[in-house]
């Protein structure tokens, strides 16, 4: 995700184990070609593999805000693995952090809260002028038609 015009994925590195059964469709993943046609199409993105013996597989990627995101690929397919690295290279790199405070605004709303019983079908409403000076210039001319 680009902020500001400017990637925020810098480094993408995956891990895994040249020998373990978790690690299987990582090395599938590498040589099915498909991270290949990603580093291709993101030849800005620094893309590292490295080799953790006897370790479960990861993908970390480190944004430019100094932040790092890490996600378990134990196990995963690799349509599963590609939707894990495009994911880590569409986010921020911000921390997700909760709103906890309620939305407060300083106008509340001059119509009101509306509920689905509200029936307003077949109403008839006066509407009227009143205050400021389009409603004194009202008044004056209602009582100018009336004296005549």
């Amino acid at each position: 995700m680009a902020t500001h015009g400017q990637r925020q994925l810098l480094r993408l590195t995956i891990s895994y184990c040249p020998h373990s059964g978790s690690s299987a469709h990582v090395r599938d993943f590498f040589a099915s070609g498909q991270l290949l046609s990603f580093a291709s199409a993101n030849a800005d993105l620094e893309i590292k593999s490295s080799v953790r013996r006897g370790k479960h597989p990861y993908i970390q990627g480190e944004y430019r805000t100094g932040w790092d995101k890490t996600i378990g690929i134990k196990n995963l397919p690799e349509k599963t693995i590609l939707k894990n690295i495009h994911l880590l290279n569409d986010s921020s790199g911000r921390k997700i952090t909760k709103i906890t405070k309620n939305v407060h605004t300083e106008k509340p709303s001059v119509q009101g809260v509306w509920t689905p019983a509200l029936d307003l079908i077949g109403e008839q409403w006066e509407i009227r002028e009143c205050g400021g000076k389009a409603g004194e210039a009202a008044a004056e001319a209602a009582g100018e038609a009336a004296s005549a």
